[in-house]
């Protein structure tokens, strides 16, 4: 038998190349595409652009996601300045976190696995429609969530004789872990929660009163070290009104719309309907999901069963009581998926030696998913896309090249036009997101009337009705995977 080290770090090398492989045809990001051109991704890039040049989050650049997310996507910037293979390596890097701790998960009631079992839940969910264009916010918590979920079910795996609590250095870090999740989504703490009732009733169950409070206090102290660094800078700069109102007052009250007063049967009826819509839009993950549990239950491993199943309903709680749905949303259920190889190992053990010991198997597997992947991805289509196809380059090649060093990206949300010039947002409300904030609007009318931005892009091919100070000079007809939209630059004529 190898070292445990040495094949730890061999798995973490598969789980690696896996993520680098699957994200290279499946992620948007990927240099395999010419742009990422989802909406959402280009915001979190121009925040977290605006963010490395001295903006400051929400005050100056407005978007009510997480800072920790504009911080990864401003690193990532930092490593691509027009472009998103930057974020692309972030990608992998989570993405191969994720993975291995699904292969570790499974290896507590499976035993030891090759790595290459990583590739089946990884391509489910590399290549499923929740994983959207890459690059959301869900996918960047996925590793956090699924050390979570190991590190209680590994807990629970023990005898209840048997078993010790958490060293309090665990639970710190569990908390550092929520703290990360509560600063890019926070929507996604639901898991956490349901791990922590699990572990509470387990300690109370034993008698570990005294730990309990010591564990809940390394848990808050964690997620501290994760706040405190946010504190520091919006305090810093005289912008924590704009951070908490931001985050928590337009998430809470606006983004969330009318369900935020919902009854509670009416929030109840949401969380199923979404949970059932989640699953409808990636049903392998569920099938997958569902396997595994169920085996847990049948094989005597109840409570691990019980445990997963708070945590997928923590999720969804705090995931789909309020607000829209979006498929991203079903992303995080992606956590469950690798219980599903439990299940698939044992019947693979079931067949002859001599084709599951083949040396060949690890290559076809890899190759098996690079193909489902290619097959199923929803964006494959555009894979090495020509850029100068895309409105994005198109209008930012014509722009520099006359020397334009501001741009609106006028009525809607972000359409990259940023990403690809290079150029700053001109104000605080850059584009214009889904919140229903009326002073999104005004700001950028303000803008124009005063003739404020050299170029603008939009949506509206009548812009200039309205502005007259600006002349129409381009317009290009594009289709990102999300039907046809037609672009139009426009030009100030002063």
């Amino acid at each position: 038998m190898p070292d445990p080290n040495v094949r730890r770090g061999r798995a973490a090398l598969w789980c690696v190349a896996a993520a680098a492989m699957l994200l290279a045809v499946c992620s948007k990001s990927s240099p395999l595409y010419p742009l990422n051109d989802w909406m959402d991704a280009n915001i979190f890039y121009t925040a977290g652009k605006a963010m490395m040049n001295g903006r400051v989050l929400y005050r100056d650049v407005f978007d009510h996601k997480g800072p920790l997310l504009y911080l990864v996507y401003g690193v990532g910037w930092l490593l691509d300045r027009n472009g998103f293979f930057g974020v692309w390596l972030a990608e992998i890097a989570a993405f191969a976190a994720f993975l291995y701790a699904g292969l570790r998960t499974a290896e507590l009631f499976a035993g030891p696995l090759h790595p290459a079992w990583v590739l089946l839940p990884g391509a489910v969910a590399a290549a499923g429609r929740s994983f959207a264009h890459g690059g959301s916010a869900e996918e960047f918590c996925l590793p956090l969530l699924g050390w979570a979920l190991y590190a209680v079910l590994r807990f629970l795996r023990a005898p209840a004789a048997q078993r010790h609590p958490l060293p309090l250095w665990q639970a710190m870090l569990l908390g550092v872990g929520a703290g990360c999740v509560l600063w890019v989504k926070f929507t996604m703490l639901g898991l956490y929660l349901g791990l922590a009732v699990t572990l509470a009733v387990c300690y109370l169950r034993a008698g570990w009163g005294r730990r309990l409070g010591w564990s809940v206090a390394a848990w808050l102290g964690g997620m501290a070290v994760s706040t405190a660094p946010w504190l520091v800078y919006f305090g810093a700069n005289g912008a924590m009104s704009d951070f908490f109102g931001v985050y928590f007052g337009d998430n809470l009250f606006l983004y969330a719309g009318a369900e935020a007063g919902a009854s509670l049967p009416a929030a109840v009826f949401s969380v199923v309907q979404k949970l059932y819509w989640a699953c409808r839009d990636t049903p392998l993950t569920a099938l997958l999901a569902a396997s595994g549990l169920l085996w847990l239950w049948r094989r005597g491993h109840a409570g691990c069963a019980l445990a997963a199943a708070a945590a997928g309903a923590g999720l969804a709680v705090t995931s789909f009581a309020f607000g829209a749905y979006h498929v991203y949303y079903a992303l995080p259920l992606a956590v469950f998926a690798p219980l599903g190889l439990v299940p698939a190992a044992g019947l693979a053990r079931r067949l002859p030696a001599r084709l599951t010991r083949a040396r060949a198997l690890p290559a076809a597997a890899l190759a098996a998913a690079l193909g489902f992947g290619m097959l199923t991805g929803p964006h494959t289509d555009q894979l090495l896309r020509p850029r100068q196809e895309l409105p994005q380059y198109r209008f930012a090649d014509a722009i520099l090249e006359a020397g334009g060093t501001s741009l609106l990206n006028y009525g809607t949300l972000d359409g990259g036009f940023y990403t690809a010039s290079g150029l700053m947002p001109p104000c605080r409300f850059f584009c214009v997101t889904n919140l229903p904030l009326p002073e999104q609007q005004q700001q950028q009318d303000a803008l124009l009337q005063a003739g404020g931005v050299e170029y603008v892009v939009a949506l509206d091919g009548e812009l200039d009705a309205r502005f007259p100070r600006y002349r129409l000079v381009d317009r290009a007809d594009y289709d990102g995977g999300e039907g046809m939209r037609t672009w139009y630059l426009y030009r100030l004529e002063d």
